[in-house]
């Protein structure tokens, strides 16, 4: 009976750790491909942000965001990332001119976007 208990108890001890472990499993596998972003990021994104994400590219003026500080990069999610990429600058109060990729870009697409970009204020 007391080996019982015990299970018991081990067992609710280790049912919280398992579900937070399963959770960020979860969170993880929604995250993006930094290198298949990179090469999508090049393809849709570079004319006017530039390669770097700097914001200077020739193709747009003025210049848009630049995506390369760290400071204004940390103070955003990755939701809002996914949502200005998928939905366009006005869908969340931003400049018009930034459109919607939802139409060219799959939601795993748009994922691996954002995690390149995140990486553009690591360098």
């Amino acid at each position: 009976m007391v080996w019982r208990y015990a299970a018991l108890v081990g067992l609710a001890l280790l049912a919280p750790t398992l579900l937070v472990a399963h959770a960020v499993t979860a969170q993880n596998s929604s995250a993006g491909n930094a290198s298949k972003g990179r090469e999508v990021f090049l393809r849709y994104c570079s004319g006017c942000h530039g390669d770097d994400g700097r914001g200077e590219a020739k193709t747009f003026r003025p210049n848009v965001g630049n995506l390369a500080v760290k400071q204004l990069m940390d103070e955003l999610s990755d939701e809002y990332l996914f949502t200005v990429i998928q939905k366009g600058g006005a869908a969340v109060g931003k400049n018009a001119a930034m459109p919607a990729w939802s139409a060219q870009l799959r939601d795993d697409e748009i994922r691996d976007v954002v995690a390149f970009v995140r990486t553009l204020s690591r360098r």
